[in-house]
This record gives C-alpha cells, structure tokens and sequence, in this order.
C-alpha cells in the first residue's frame, strides 16, 4: 500500500469514527453501562466501590394504605378493630396515622420485597425509566460523537426518586472500575473495527 492509498483510508478512518455510526456506538455503550450497573445493583446491592448499600431502615414509620403497592398487606393489618387497637396511632397534620414497627424495611417486607439488600426496588418504575438522555423525541447525535452519553430518568416523579436515592446513597449510577474496564474493552473493539474495514490492520 503506497503514502496516498494509506492517506485515502486513513481519512476513512477519520471520516466513520466521526459520523453518526461513531453516535450510535456511544448509545450502545451507555446502554450496555447502563445494564452492568443496573444488574449488578438490583441482584447484589453492591455500589461502585464494591461496598454493600447501608441497610434499609427500621425506625418506626407512619403509614396509609396509600404508600402500599400491594394494598391486600395494607389491610391485613387493618382489617379489623383488634388490629387497628394493637397499632399505635398519633395525628399528624390533622390525620390520625397508624405506626409500623419496623419501620421501611418491614414495609417492604410486608409486600414481599427484598430486604436482604437494598437495591432501590419497590415497583422497578425508576429503574424502568432510566436510559440513555434524549431532547424530546430525538437523540443527540452531535454529543454522542463527541463521545458524550448521559444516563438519566425521562419522568419527574422518577427523577425525584432518583436523586433522592442519590443524596441518601451516592450515585448510583457510578460505574465500578471493572465495568468501567469493560466497557473500555468493549469500544476499543469497535474503534479497531473500523480500522479493519479499511484494511489498514
């Protein structure tokens, strides 16, 4: 292969790595970041560094059959006047509201919901909405090819569990260092692919 033939690929090379084709690369990407740290965090509730979420709390809480998911536990516990007498209620803003010993950990419990590790799961609604961040309908190719993808919640209501989520446990959507290796792996593989289709490797 002579200079200019190598030039001619090598701008090839450039070209590809810079169109839409590179976009679509960095989405796969942050998809495939997006699974890692998703599986990893519902099926072990270990965060990035490797350490064990803080465990859910058991500190007595308030509840309404309202916060349940499964409204049959709700009422099991209230459905009739001896129940409702063992519970203790107090009135909090003009309510009167019963007080579940045990706090959010039994609350979860109670609706067969893990609690051996905390993997920030009642209804998988926030975890359901999160993907790569989109304008509207359309995707932002310019910051794909930049090599930018954001991984974010679309809806209000999961964004506020999301953050809330985050001040109480840190991010976590932070990618450990072997996912983060991975990936690396994973995008060096489609970078070479593109030297190959070139045949300049």
């Amino acid at each position: 292969m002579d200079i200019p033939e190598l030039n001619k690929r090598l701008g090839k090379v450039i070209q590809q790595s810079q169109n839409f084709d590179n976009g679509r690369i960095m989405v796969k990407i942050a998809i495939s970041a997006f699974t890692l740290l998703r599986q990893r965090v519902q099926e072990t509730g270990v965060d990035a560094k490797g350490q064990k979420y803080r465990p859910y709390s058991t500190k007595d809480m308030f509840f309404s059959c309202k916060s349940f998911v499964k409204k049959s536990a709700c009422e099991a516990l209230l459905d009739s006047k001896e129940k409702r007498k063992e519970l203790e209620w107090r009135t909090v803003k003009g309510h009167k509201l019963p007080i579940l010993e045990g706090g959010y950990k039994k609350w979860r419990e109670l609706q067969g919901r893990r609690t051996d590790i905390v993997n920030f799961s009642v209804t998988n609604a926030m975890w359901n909405d999160i993907n790569v961040e989109k304008s509207g309908l359309v995707s932002k190719p310019a910051d794909h090819m930049r090599g930018i993808a954001i991984i974010g919640a679309k809806q209000e209501l999961e964004k506020k569990k999301l953050a809330g989520n985050t001040k109480r446990r840190g991010n976590i959507l932070d990618l450990s260092a072997s996912e983060i290796e991975d990936l690396k792996l994973k995008y060096k593989v489609q970078e070479l692919q593109i030297f190959r289709e070139n045949g300049i490797i």
